[in-house]
C-alpha cells in the first residue's frame, strides 16, 4: 500500500469540503546553499494551521500539511 503524500492528502480533504482556494503557504529558506534549511506554514483563510521545517521545501511543506490535516480533522470532530 502507497503512503499518500500529505500536501495531496490535505488538497483532496479541501477540495471535499469546498476549501481548496483558503489554503496558501508562507516558505522561507536560510542557511547556506549546500545546507539549506526550508520553513513552511500552512494557512487556511489566513489562520495558520501547521508548520514544518526541512532540507527541502516539500519536505517541510509535507510537515505543515500533515499537522494541518489533523487540526481540521480534530475542529471537523474527526480526530
Amino acid at each position: 500500500m502507497s503512503r499518500v503524500d500529505p500536501i495531496v492528502a490535505l488538497n483532496n480533504y479541501l477540495q471535499s469540503i469546498g476549501q481548496l482556494t483558503a489554503l496558501s503557504w508562507k516558505d522561507s529558506k536560510s542557511g547556506s546553499a549546500h545546507s539549506p534549511e526550508w520553513s513552511s506554514v500552512c494557512k487556511i483563510h489566513g489562520r495558520e494551521y501547521g508548520t514544518g521545517t526541512g532540507a527541502q521545501k516539500h519536505l517541510a511543506r509535507g510537515t505543515a500539511a500533515t499537522m494541518a490535516l489533523n487540526a481540521l480533522r480534530n475542529e471537523a470532530g474527526g480526530g
